[in-house]
C-alpha cells in the first residue's frame, strides 16, 4: 500500500480540484489538516447508497465508478471518477444519506474530506456560489444519464452514451473525438443493458464508418453517428 500522503501534498492536490482552487490560504490549510488519504484496492467499496453522507473524496490515482442497484444483482454506472475529480460531495448539503455508490473500478488513492471541514467552507458566499454552480451542472449531467438509461431504443442508448463521454473525455481530431477505449461490459454498465447487446451495436456503428478503435483509443464521428440515428429511427433529440 501506498504511504499516506504529506499535508503539504494534499494541498496542492486540493488547489487542483475547481471547487477549491480559489479557496485562500487559511481556508486551505485548515481542509488540508483535517483530510487524510486513502489507498483502496480495486473493487474496494467505498460508500454504498443509504450511508450517512459524512464526507466527500478527491480522486488523486486510478479510477472510481459511482454506481446506482439494477435489476436484480445488476449495476448501473452513473459516472467514472478520475483524478482530480470530488466525489460525494452532494449528500454532504444536507447531510442526506447517500443516492449511489462508489467503488474503485482499479487500485486508486482518495483524499478523504470530513463533512465539517466542507461546511466551514460554505459560510464564505463565494465557495457557497462555486458549490452552486458546481451542482448545477452536477444535475444537469444527471438528466443527461437518466435520458441515456431511458425506454428508447438500445441503439440509440449506445450513441448517446458515446457521444457524452466524447463530451467529456473526448479530444477533436479533424471530424472525430478521440475517447480513450471503454470496454464493452464498462458502456453496457453505463446504460443498463447486456454486454452482447452493446457488442452488437457497436459493431453496426463501426461497420457504419461512424466509429472505429484501437487497443487504447476509440474514434468517434458524432456528425456521422447522428446522421446514421436519423437515418434509421428518426429525429433522435439530443444526443450530446
Amino acid at each position: 500500500m501506498a504511504a499516506p500522503m504529506t499535508r503539504a501534498a494534499i494541498k496542492e492536490w486540493l488547489k487542483a480540484v475547481s471547487l477549491f482552487s480559489e479557496l485562500s490560504t487559511d481556508e486551505l490549510e485548515m481542509l488540508a489538516s483535517s483530510a487524510r488519504s486513502v489507498t483502496v484496492k480495486k473493487h474496494a467499496r467505498m460508500f454504498e447508497e443509504g450511508n450517512p453522507g459524512d464526507c466527500c473524496y478527491v480522486l488523486t490515482s486510478g479510477r472510481a465508478r459511482v454506481v446506482l442497484s439494477g435489476a436484480g444483482d445488476g449495476e448501473i454506472t452513473l459516472a467514472t471518477i478520475k483524478p482530480k475529480d470530488l466525489v460525494g460531495e452532494l449528500a454532504l448539503l444536507n447531510r442526506s444519506t447517500r443516492s449511489a455508490a462508489l467503488i474503485a473500478a482499479e487500485d486508486s488513492h482518495f483524499i478523504r474530506i470530513p463533512a465539517e471541514s466542507f461546511d466551514k467552507l460554505r459560510k464564505n458566499s463565494r465557495f457557497e456560489d462555486k458549490v452552486i454552480a458546481h451542482i448545477t451542472a452536477t444535475l444537469r449531467e444527471a438528466n443527461d444519464q437518466v435520458r441515456g438509461i431511458a425506454p428508447v431504443s438500445t441503439m440509440a442508448r449506445v450513441a448517446w452514451c458515446l457521444c457524452r463521454i466524447a463530451r467529456q473525455e473526448g479530444t477533436p481530431d479533424g471530424t472525430t473525438s478521440v475517447i480513450p477505449r471503454k470496454t464493452h461490459q464498462e458502456l453496457a454498465e453505463m446504460i443498463g443493458c447486456a454486454r452482447e447487446t452493446v457488442s452488437r451495436k457497436l459493431d453496426t456503428f463501426k461497420t457504419k464508418k461512424c466509429i472505429s478503435w484501437d487497443r487504447r483509443t476509440m474514434r468517434v464521428d458524432i456528425e456521422k453517428l447522428q446522421r446514421y440515428l436519423r437515418s434509421e429511427q428518426g429525429p433522435p433529440g439530443s444526443w450530446g
